[in-house]
Order: C-alpha cells, then structure tokens, then sequence
C-alpha cells in the first residue's frame, strides 16, 4: 500500500503476537458483552477497555517514542493517528447516523441528528445528560476519544516523560482509579455523561502503565514470564467473575491495578507457535474493526428487529463479519484516502520514510 502523503514507521514492524491474541480475545469479549445472553458469561466484560489502554500505551510508544523525543512533531503524530483510527470510526459513526435517521421526525430532531454527526466526525464528546452516551451515533467511540487526548498528551510531553514521572503518574491514576472505581460501584465508567471523570482515571492509568513498560522492555527489565495460554485463562477468568453489586467497584480497581498490569507484561515477553501466532494475528487484525463497529450495528439490529436474544445474536454475527470485511478492504482504502486529503510529511531521525496506510498494527483501544 503506498500513498503521495509518508510517514516513517522505522520501529513498527514488530510484532507482539501474546499481546495481538490478547487484544483479539478482549474485543470478541466487548462484543458478548454486548448481545444477551453472552453478556452473562463477561459480567465485567467492560474491563476490557482498561486492557486496551495499557496495551496501547505500550505499542504507541513502541512504534512512536524515539522518534518524537528526537523531533517529530506533534502535528504529524496526531496526523498519522487519524489516518489509522478515523475511517473505521467514521464508518461505524455513518452506521449510527443511518440508524438515528430512520427515526428522525421533524426539524428538531434533525437538527440534533446535524449537531451529533459534526461532534462525531471531530470526536467531541456530547455529556447531554448524566445518564446519556456521550457519543450517541457510535457509542464504543468513549473510549477512542479517551486515546486520542492520551495520545494528544503523550506527543507534546514524551521528550519530558522520565521514568520518575511515568511512576509518578501511574501511581497517581490507581489512586484515582481506587476513588471513581469505589465511589461508583463498578469501573464501566467513562460512556456517559456523568463518568467522564471515571473515563479519565481509566486512561490516566492504563496509558503510562503501557508507556513505562516500553521502556522497561526496550532496556530489558520486563522479565515476567507468563505461558500465553494461561495469560488468556486469567483474563477471561476475571471477566467472567461474579458481580458483586455495589462490591464491583472494589474488584473492577483490583483486578485493574494488579492483575492487567501483569499480564501485559507477561504477554509482551510470551512466546506461540507458528499456528497460534496466525490465529492471533487474525484476531488482532479483528480486534479494532469490531470494537468500532459492532456498537451501530447491534442498534441498528434492536431499532429495526428488537432487543430480543436473537435479535442480538443476528446482530452479533454480522457484526463479527461486517468488521473482517472492513478490516481487510475498506479500511486500507479509507487510510489511503484520508492520508491524501490530509497531505502530510513526517520525517524520522533516520530519514527513513513509509506509508501511513503500512502496516505499523498498532494497537488501539476499545
């Protein structure tokens, strides 16, 4: 795939094949948490999303650290960031907006419909109500736009992250997560109106945690050794502990600040064979296309057929196949596109020069 508008990606091409079967198993468990009745196999399926961010954290700073601290600009980083997340996210939200049409009734309604779709496309999130989606066209897109302030505060600062700030700040985002968490009662914060500050604590936590392990690895001090099949058992494990109710929020902090963190480190290091790592590498390449995707879909599905079991689970499989499709044809298109509408240069410390549409898999929240 090759573009007029490059970027290096001198740094991406590795691949952490532990981490891509991670993320793939933690998108298929967003989805069931989602369709009914999967939902009750995950109760804490939304955890899911703190996951995402330290394994973001991580590879972002993977693909992008050197070159920042050696002078690539800020402009250019959130550039190359849109052209990955934005035509996935656009396609999901052009879904959500089909769907809100279908129901639209007189100029009020939309105009409202007119006022979401350019706050989407800008990802400017509408706290409407406390108990409101803040992206109500494409309800998954709480968390992308989470990731992109992170990613917008990363590329200003990484020249300034020392490993001292990096503890500093991890340390002050479990304690935030501990209060939103506890305060709560559960940690799916971050969707609605009135837990916008629990999103913030999610990402304030999980994205440095992703970042200091980098630099941990890139010196070889991330040494936790953990086989990848029984990183898996534990993940799914405590998605699927039982609800505690109002006791949630204390186990949701837990298990985020003592058990993701750990098998993030363990899952950078682990190793699979050739036949795991394809199956992984497939799930990752799932992974963000049916995270942003499924959200519009299974409304679309409960808007025109229902919220009935089956219903969902209809709603479900296309989604799971809508997402396969769009990974492998629209998405590569659409970052070629947008790349040529954006028309940027970027440069390396090396000189080295890529296609923004190139294959630098990095991975992105949910």
């Amino acid at each position: 795939m090759h573009s007029p508008a490059q970027i290096p990606i001198a740094e991406a091409r590795t691949r952490f094949v532990a981490l891509d079967g991670l993320r793939g198993v933690a998108a298929l468990a967003v989805l069931a948490l989602h369709v009914p009745p999967l939902d009750r196999v995950v109760p804490h399926g939304y955890l899911a999303v703190d996951l995402f961010f330290m394994m973001s954290g991580f590879v972002v700073a993977h693909a992008y650290e050197d070159r920042l601290r050696s002078g690539w600009s800020l402009g250019d980083f959130i550039r190359v960031r849109i052209v990955r997340l934005w035509p996935l996210y656009l396609l999901g939200t052009l879904i959500g907006a089909a769907v809100f049409a279908s129901a639209v009734d007189g100029p009020v309604m939309a105009a409202a419909l007119a006022m979401m779709i350019a706050a989407a496309v800008l990802l400017i999130p509408l706290p409407l109500g406390h108990d409101v989606q803040i992206f109500n066209l494409n309800r998954p897109a709480w968390s992308l736009f989470f990731e992109m302030a992170a990613n917008l505060l990363y590329g200003a600062f990484a020249r300034r992250l020392s490993e001292r700030v990096l503890v500093i700040l991890v340390i002050v985002g479990a304690c935030t997560v501990v209060g939103a968490f506890g305060l709560a009662g559960t940690g799916s914060l971050g969707h609605h109106g009135d837990s916008l500050f629990g999103g913030a604590a999610r990402i304030l936590f999980g994205f440095p945690v992703g970042v200091l392990f980098h630099r941990l690895y890139r010196s070889g001090r991330l040494t936790v050794r953990i086989p990848a099949p029984l990183i898996l058992l534990i993940f799914l494990a405590t998605l699927a502990a039982p609800d505690l109710d109002r006791l949630n929020g204390w186990l949701d902090a837990g298990v985020v600040i003592l058990i993701f963190p750990l098998l993030v480190a363990g899952a950078v290091g682990a190793e699979v064979n050739a036949r795991t790592a394809s199956a992984f590498a497939f799930l990752a390449d799932l992974s963000y296309p049916l995270y942003i995707l499924h959200g519009p879909i299974l409304m679309g599905f409960a808007q025109f057929g229902g919220e009935s079991p089956t219903v969902l689970l209809a709603g479900g499989v296309v989604s799971l196949t809508a997402a396969w499709a769009a990974g492998r044809w629209f998405d590569p298109w659409g970052r070629r596109a947008l790349s040529r509408l954006i028309q940027f240069r970027g440069r390396s410390g090396s000189g080295g020069l890529a296609s923004p549409a190139a294959k630098t898999r990095p991975i992105e929240p949910v």
